[in-house]
């Protein structure tokens, strides 16, 4: 049943003063509602005053409608106003983010796959298990697991990987400058060659890079990461390497 039947049936049972209230207050109700009214009393014996009303009450509604219509068409519609396509910043957080994490790992995989396994093979070596013992797997676990948390923007992932990262560029310009001083000595000289030089550099250009990277502001809002613990993060990466250094661990 379409609209206008749904009316028809539902206005054949009013009784005439209730449709000739909906023609009379016509702007309260829907078109097809008052058309439908005013075609239903037309077959209705009114008295002629009550006819003359519903006439007078139904051609001020038609004159109503006209001048609606007739604004409606002459009146301009707005141009739909165009909005700018919303750029992605290249370097977004999440994008630096889910870099760092995929890098971290993929060249941790790849050491792993060159061969640099012997502190897992420690681990599963129950020989192995001395208290400085701990103090070798910690950096060495510790960048894995913190570029998973980090992924996962976890805060703790954040302090563990950055915690990792630190510690690792530390210790490698550490030993770098070691490498350098042997290869400036005229005696032993010939024992650091410049391939090595050249892959310390490397490595050490990686871990500041994603230290730094780990660091940024924007980064650290996403961790919900503040100045406070990322000082706390780099006083222990470096606390940690000057105690191995001095042989206290």
């Amino acid at each position: 049943m379409n609209l206008v039947n749904t009316f028809e049936y539902k206005y054949e049972r009013l009784e005439s003063s209730e449709l000739i209230a909906i023609v009379h207050n016509s702007r309260n109700f829907q078109p097809l509602a008052v058309e439908t009214a005013y075609i239903e009393l037309q077959r209705r014996i009114l008295q002629p005053e009550q006819l003359k009303a519903v006439n007078d009450d139904f051609n001020l509604y038609l004159k109503r409608k006209v001048t609606q219509q007739t604004l409606e068409l002459s009146t301009p519609r707005p141009a739909p106003v165009k909005k700018a396509p919303v750029k992605q910043e290249f370097f977004s957080a999440l994008r630096v983010i889910n870099t760092v994490t995929l890098t971290v790992l993929a060249v941790y995989i790849i050491t792993l796959i060159q061969g640099d396994t012997v502190v897992l093979h420690m681990i599963t070596q129950s020989s192995s298990y001395r208290p400085s013992f701990i103090f070798i797997v910690v950096p060495y676990l510790m960048l894995p697991f913190g570029a998973i948390g980090f992924g996962l923007r976890r805060q703790l992932g954040w302090i563990m990987l950055a915690w990792a990262v630190m510690y690792n560029a530390l210790k490698q310009a550490y030993f770098f400058s070691k490498d350098i001083e042997v290869k400036l000595s005229p005696h032993s000289g010939d024992i650091i060659s410049t391939d090595d030089i050249i892959r310390n550099t490397i490595v050490i250009s990686f871990f500041v890079l994603i230290s730094v990277m780990v660091c940024l502001p924007g980064i650290r809002a996403k961790m919900k990461t503040s100045v406070v613990t990322m000082l706390l993060t780099m006083i222990a990466a470096a606390g940690f390497l000057a105690l191995q250094v001095t042989k206290v661990i």
